[in-house]
């Protein structure tokens, strides 16, 4: 027989899709009545596109694999961690990760089911505990109550009070409050479970509640007094590590829950992530494994790579065969000159001059008629090759291929059904940016005004995008840690493995899959690319070097190369969490995390500025980084009707003056100043007192992140002990 489906209840989606996430726990308004969140079988699927559905698989993949990796790894423990204890048993096939997609049912958040937890109970006068062992059971079982009153049920005082605590364990486990205890049986290979008093095998407990903390409570039997501990072990671990404890491998800490308040965060975290949803498969399919030497040749032409082994007869014969046979011979005039002007007394300007021109026609032809030609360089190709293993939301060679996706369907995307444009130059405007009743002088001057700002940010390009589609969902839970791995005093300094569970599955169309909820999103942001020259200064005036590369080569092709040696060293690689980059004084200078600090302080500083001047809180916004193209994308996170704050607070902001108070702000050295100065810049120049933002809004939970990036006094924490840096404002203010 199948269960009654429980009740559902409404809320906004992204309430739904985390607060309310499946298992969550929650009380209604007024703080009476606990419930767990179960997931919803009638929850809609949702549309998206295919490349997004292949994205959102292969980002839960890396997720669970990441997170297995890092759980297990067992530091100060005595003995290897049980795969089943890292992550959700239903992930893995033969002890390795595999999530498969099939098993997944993409459902618009919005409804949930709850039913009533913990199903434990108090007397109000005396403090008898009792629990239900099941929701179908409970108002049958909640009649009997009175009839264990220890004074009769005639005289009961039927004050049952629902508790507000429950038991909870870093395996994920949930379970009311209760004087059971379960216990190892070596005997018996088996968990045995001990719910009578000891002394004289009552099952009747007090609950004591003593105020102070919840290590006080503790249970007294009814009929001798004597006390038990609060104390219950979690099954799924003892299980697993029970058989270790008589050798004295596995400690008790392991293996203890831990009374926790429900209204606790620890007692639930939700896991999740998001992305740009893009609709043209024509870049994005190159990323797959089978199409290496297609990306090699995307990415050597974007950045500007001439090909390695085609001799001048090549580049020849193929300029003529593509019929452009004129501009070769007009390049071999050039270099003829060159040489001749090389043996001179001519001004080193025009020979500069004509090498740049040299150059832009080789990377001209290399993006065009040489694309499907000879070999990407060393670095490039052996980017491309070992990006199997670079952790996703990290990988440049996808950020690369990312903005130029969104460089097509996004900033010269045209036009939106009610005729504005997709993408506006902030110093341009359109008429709906524009500030009311100023002249086409004032608008004049407010141009130049923020072409000046904009240059003094060291910033080349920014646009306001007024159709950044981004997919936001959640997949999986974890209790006492968001982190893979929890530390508890009694256990030393034993990192423990913290499980990631799968909701539970829901009916599908006759099929069992577990959900994964998903929020689309259309909302307003702010794109900007760094100027790369200044780029260039900042690194070389902090000694920072880059890897070699020929003239008229992007930078962002030298950062793909710098992070493919970075992820050949444990100690500098960028791992899913970061942890390389949370050492203290750690690392030598390199140019990728340093370019990637200084993007992402650059990111979280606009975000700070949009949300002062907006009214918009900093958790409402999100951030997108394209590293190798020195681009950010902060965007207005949320689906509600208030859609229009950037343009709105942008047309308001602008100023013939100043350009924009936007703008304005950000070139202010008070925006960057902290309340906490000489103790953040010891600690690396990031704090909530000035560039952090919450966690759920940031792409890595506030690391990487430095205000001396942008205006010096100070390093970023990972860097080894050096001079202070020269901030990238500094740099771009200089004449």
């Amino acid at each position: 027989m199948r269960k009654p489906k429980p009740p559902a209840m409404q809320r906004s989606r992204n309430q739904i899709a985390t607060a309310y996430a499946p298992h969550s726990l929650f009380t209604f308004e007024g703080g009476r009545g606990a419930c767990m969140a179960l997931p919803w079988s009638n929850n809609r699927p949702i549309d998206l596109p295919q490349v997004t559905i292949r994205t959102i698989g292969e980002q839960v993949q890396e997720y669970f694999a990441a997170w297995a990796e890092r759980a297990r790894r067992g530091n100060g423990l005595q003995h290897a961690v049980p795969p089943e204890l890292s992550v959700d048993r239903r992930v893995l096939v033969d002890d390795a990760v595999r999530v498969r997609l099939g098993e997944f049912a993409f459902q618009i958040p919005d409804n949930a089911g709850y039913v009533p937890f913990p199903l434990a109970f108090a007397c109000g006068r005396c403090g008898l505990h009792r629990v239900c062992r099941d929701v179908s059971t409970l108002e049958r079982d909640a009649e009997r109550f009175r009839e264990q009153c220890p004074t009769g049920a005639s005289s009961c005082a039927d004050d049952w009070e629902q508790l507000d605590v429950v038991l909870t364990h870093w395996s994920g486990e949930v379970e009311p409050v209760t004087p059971a205890y379960r216990r190892w049986s070596s005997e018996r290979n088996d968990v045995v479970e001990l719910d009578r008093c000891t002394n004289c095998n009552e099952d009747r407990f007090y609950l004591r509640r003593p105020p102070g903390p919840l290590a006080g409570w503790h249970f007294e039997c009814v009929r001798c007094r004597f006390p038990r501990q609060l104390l219950q072990r979690d099954k799924p671990t003892l299980r697993a590590l029970g058989p270790l404890l008589d050798g004295g491998t596995a400690l008790p800490a392991e293996i203890n829950m831990e009374p926790i308040s429900y209204r606790a965060s620890a007692a639930y975290y939700v896991h999740g992530d998001r992305l740009l949803v893009f609709h043209d498969d024509q870049h994005l399919g190159l990323l797959a494994n089978t199409q290496i030497p297609a990306l090699e040749r995307l990415i050597s032409a974007r950045f500007g790579y001439p090909p390695s082994d085609l001799s001048d007869a090549d580049k020849e014969r193929l300029l003529i065969a593509a019929g452009r046979g004129d501009e070769w011979r007009n390049q071999a005039d050039l270099i003829a000159i060159l040489r001749m002007l090389e043996g001179q007394n001519v001004p080193e300007q025009m020979l500069d001059a004509q090498r740049r021109t040299i150059a832009e026609n080789e990377a001209g032809w290399a993006r065009t008629v040489f694309a499907a030609h000879g070999q990407a360089v060393p670095g490039i190709a052996a980017a491309c090759r070992g990006r199997a293993d670079y952790i996703r939301k990290h990988d440049p060679l996808r950020m690369a291929v990312e903005h130029l996706t969104f460089e097509e369907e996004k900033l010269r995307g045209g036009q939106m059904a009610d005729g504005k444009e997709v993408s506006v130059d902030v110093t341009i405007l359109d008429p709906f940016l524009r500030p009311d009743g100023l002249d086409e002088a004032d608008l004049q001057r407010q141009r130049s005004a923020s072409s000046t700002r904009l240059r003094l940010l060291g910033i080349e390009e920014m646009r306001l995008i007024r159709d950044v589609r981004m997919c936001e969902y959640s997949f999986a839970y974890t209790r006492t840690s968001s982190a893979p791995t929890v530390q508890r005093d009694k256990a030393g300094a034993a990192e423990m493995p913290v499980r990631l569970r799968l909701f539970e599955r829901v009916e599908v169309a006759d099929a069992a899959k577990h959900p994964i909820l998903c929020s689309l999103q259309s909302n307003e942001g702010f794109y900007l690319r760094l100027d790369e020259a200044v780029v260039r200064s900042w690194l070389g005036e902090n000694g920072i070097l880059l890897p070699a590369a020929d003239a008229g080569v992007r930078i962002g092709g030298q950062l793909i190369e710098d992070f493919e040696g970075l992820q050949r060293d444990p100690d500098t690689r960028f791992s899913r969490f970061l942890d390389e980059y949370r050492r203290e004084g750690a690392l030598t200078r390199r140019a990728y995390p340093f370019v990637y600090t200084l993007l992402h302080t650059m990111a979280h500083h606009l975000i700070d500025t949009c949300s002062a001047m907006s009214g918009l809180d900093l958790g409402s916004f999100g951030e997108h980084l394209f590293v190798p193209d020195l681009a950010i994308l902060v965007y207005r996170r949320g689906a509600t009707m208030d859609l229009g704050n950037l343009s709105s607070m942008w047309r308001d902001q602008g100023d013939p003056d100043v350009g924009n108070q936007v703008l304005e702000r950000m070139l202010n050295p008070s925006s960057l100043r902290c309340g906490s100065e000489s103790v953040c810049n010891r600690r690396g120049g990031a704090c909530p007192d000035c560039v952090l933002i919450p966690e759920n809004a940031c792409l890595t939970r506030n690391e990487l992140l430095s205000r001396s990036a942008l205006v010096g006094r100070g390093r970023p924490r990972f860097d080894a002990p050096a001079a202070d840096l020269v901030g990238y404002l500094q740099v771009a203010n200089r004449p």
